[in-house]
């Protein structure tokens, strides 16, 4: 599929021309691993609109949103559930720095609550805690694992509950959505007057993201749109909700793993990381990641 200046701006209350940011070919996309921890690194070529500044990939325009929704809930990804005790010693860093926005007598969703680590340790910090979780995988193994309350559903299937909720947490969620614009308007319908929304995802305007251009990390398959801080924030606006902090949001993995994604992110390098990767003292140690690109962001809906 040839994507020109002629198709529209994936953002749909914009009229801007696209233009190619970074060119790699044509991606199969039916070939996709939409696992959390993919061992895919080809990339998408990428695109941009000259009018509102939103960055995205080729697979926009490419896949239907039913053909997306359904590779998620076939997603079982094992790998992730061998790093369970990293994810959860970064998700305890995670509450750490938002702690003050939580509150005992909230009711919380997390979109895209994968196997329940972050709800695992919200649940007993607020008065109600839900999941949206589409891997049926995923949502079962946080129910039975976590005893936590997933729905295996669409946002747009848990909008017609009609719940509303004090606080929504989207933890590296956004950028896998092919309409995120939508998704940010539905986020408004679920939150209450008061509502919070906290997001986290990568600044694709980050200082590294510059400086590794088309090489950057987290181009991958599975991510449809790259935000920047500015472009978050005015989507924000559109949507009623007003961008209040941005925090770091520094990782924390096992050696092993951090290895395995070396490997894959430098190929020419391999023989360095496969020669460390035998070293088994090292494997699990936990090892913080902070390239200054993940962020953290807090919204507050704006009352009418």
């Amino acid at each position: 599929m040839s994507i020109t200046g002629n198709n529209k701006c994936p953002n749909h209350i914009c009229d801007g021309k696209i233009k190619v940011r970074y060119h790699f070919g044509d991606l199969d996309h039916k070939k996709i691993n939409f696992n959390c921890t993919t061992d895919s690194y080809e990339k998408p070529s990428i695109y941009e609109c000259t009018k509102c500044k939103i960055i995205f990939s080729e697979l926009i325009f490419k896949m239907e949103n039913n053909e997306i929704e359904k590779n998620y809930q076939e997603v079982a990804d094992n790998k992730y559930i061998s790093q369970i005790k990293f994810k959860r010693y970064y998700f305890e860093k995670l509450i750490n720095k938002i702690n003050k926005y939580i509150k005992e007598d909230m009711d919380v969703l997390e979109i895209g609550s994968y196997y329940g680590v972050l709800g695992s340790l919200l649940k007993n910090k607020v008065k109600n805690y839900s999941g949206l979780e589409l891997s049926t995988h995923g949502s079962s193994y946080a129910k039975n694992n976590f005893k936590l309350n997933i729905f295996n559903e669409t946002i747009e299937s848990h909008l017609k509950k009609k719940i509303k909720y004090d606080l929504i947490i989207m933890a590296d969620v956004i950028e896998h959505f092919k309409d995120p614009f939508k998704v940010l308007y539905q986020i408004n319908e679920l939150l209450n007057q008061k509502g919070k929304l906290i997001l986290t995802t990568f600044n694709i305007d980050s200082l590294y993201a510059k400086i590794t251009g088309r090489n950057y990390h987290w181009i991958i398959p599975f991510h449809m749109v790259f935000f920047s801080n500015s472009t978050l924030e005015n989507f924000g606006k559109n949507n009623n909700l007003k961008l209040v902090k941005i925090l770091n949001d520094p990782r924390y993995v096992s050696f092993g793993y951090l290895i395995e994604k070396l490997i894959l992110i430098f190929p020419r390098l391999s023989f360095i990381f496969k020669f460390l990767s035998k070293i088994k003292l090292l494997k699990d140690i936990n090892v913080k990641v902070d390239l200054k690109d993940l962020k953290i962001y807090y919204f507050e809906k704006i009352s009418k």
